[in-house]
Order: C-alpha cells, then structure tokens, then sequence
C-alpha cells in the first residue's frame, strides 16, 4: 500500500468501542435465519417457483445444495462470534441490518444458482474445490481475528499493534479470508460466474474502501508502527499473492 497521505473517511468510528447490545442481537437472530432462508429456496420450491417467474428451467440442487445450507449455517455461526465476542467497535441498527441483507443476499444467488447450474446429483470438481476455499478462508478469517482477540484482551499490550499469528503474513488476512470463503460458496453453486464476480469485487472493495480505511486509522493511532508493519509485511489481503 502506498502511504496514507489523503485522508481516509471511515465508515465506522473505529475510537468508539462501546456498543449497545440490541443492534448486535437484531444482528445474530437475523444472520441464524438466513440458512433456514436458504433451505427454502433450494429444498421447498421457493427458489424453484421464483426463477420459473423468468422462464428458467431448474433443477433439483442435490448434495450441493446440502453443501451450501451447511456453508450458510457455518458463516451464520462465524458472524455471529464475531459480533458478539471479537467486534468491539460500536454497530448501529443500520450498519448490523445493512450486513445482514447483503449476506442474505450474496448466499440467496448461491442458492438460486444451484437449481440452475448443473451437476444435480452428484459434487463436481467445482464443488471440490468451493468447499476447499471456504473452509480455508473462514478459517483464516476467524482464527486471524480470535488471536488478535487474545493479543489485545492482554492488559500488557494496551496500545499496542499486533503484528503476529496470521497477520505476520498478510496486513488484512481476515479480509483475504473473507474473499476466499464467498468465493468457494459462490463456485460450490456451480456458477463461476458469480465466482468471479464475487472473488473480483471483493478484491476491489477491499483494496480501494476497506483497507484505507483502516490503514488511515491505524497509520494516525500507531505512527512509525503502522509504517514498519507495512514495510516488513508487505502484503495486504493473501500472502504471497496480493
């Protein structure tokens, strides 16, 4: 990244870490509906009854469409850790309702796709390697975050950046995991389309919006920090690639 010499608007007041609990339960109960959302679009028809509104032809979803409910249940369950237990900024209702529609949103094209897209009865190698990418991308999400967690829950590192575990390899790696995981679940569907749509955008989202912004904070808050942290690890989202 070059250095942050415009500054950066944040979307959030990253200062602020106090948080009133109502906006992070709206949040959980409408992030644990969504794989029961997802089910009914793939196994009860919803899904089937809208895209013959459009004229398309579908098909039954088969076991990628059991993968994708469990995919669904399992970053439900990841977010909802994160916003209970790891985010410590302060979440509005609009910001917690906002995330919960474009997941929903991002997962019910997942869904729709894989009563569109073919194989019906059996895991392709499409499907092979989406698993494979959303397993390593949530987990890379969610372990990066939770020994950042640790590392600033220890009162000796008040003030401190951590610059350790998986963030020795990549700046923002819990948002390289992020991308990885949309990606797989997109590509377990079947359209690679959306794959890489989804992979491409979040590239872009996060290179032009999300890493200045919190470049820009972290630059003003750790100084000389911040700048050796971005010399000695020079990539931002995947290690060794990006």
């Amino acid at each position: 990244m070059s250095n942050h010499s415009k500054e950066v608007h944040s979307l959030v007041d990253r200062s602020e870490k106090t948080s009133h609990p109502l906006p992070r339960l709206v949040f959980s109960v409408l992030r644990a509906i969504d794989p029961y959302l997802q089910s009914l679009l793939i196994f009860h028809g919803f899904g089937h009854q809208l895209l013959s509104q459009f004229g398309l032809t579908t098909i039954p979803a088969g076991p990628k469409g059991k993968v994708l409910v469990a995919m669904a249940a399992g970053c439900a369950l990841k977010q909802i850790i994160n916003m209970v237990y790891i985010l410590e900024i302060k979440i509005d209702y609009s910001a917690a309702v906002g995330i919960c529609i474009y997941n929903t949103l991002t997962n019910s094209i997942a869904s729709l796709s894989s009563i569109y897209y073919g194989p019906s009865n059996e895991l392709g190698n499409l499907q092979y390697v989406g698993i494979s990418l959303f397993s390593v991308g949530l987990l890379t999400e969610l372990i990066s975050e939770l020994q950042r967690k640790r590392f600033k829950d220890d009162p000796a590192n008040k003030g401190k950046l951590y610059t350790g575990g998986l963030f020795s390899l990549a700046r923002h790696i819990n948002y390289g995991g992020y991308s990885l995981w949309r990606t797989g679940m997109a590509l377990t569907s079947g359209n690679y389309w959306w794959a890489a749509l989804q992979f491409s955008f979040h590239l872009w989202y996060f290179t032009t919006k999300g890493i200045p912004d919190i470049a820009g904070y972290c630059s003003k808050r750790y100084g000389d920090e911040w700048k050796k942290y971005e010399r000695d690890v020079p990539n931002t989202l995947l290690p060794y690639i990006w």
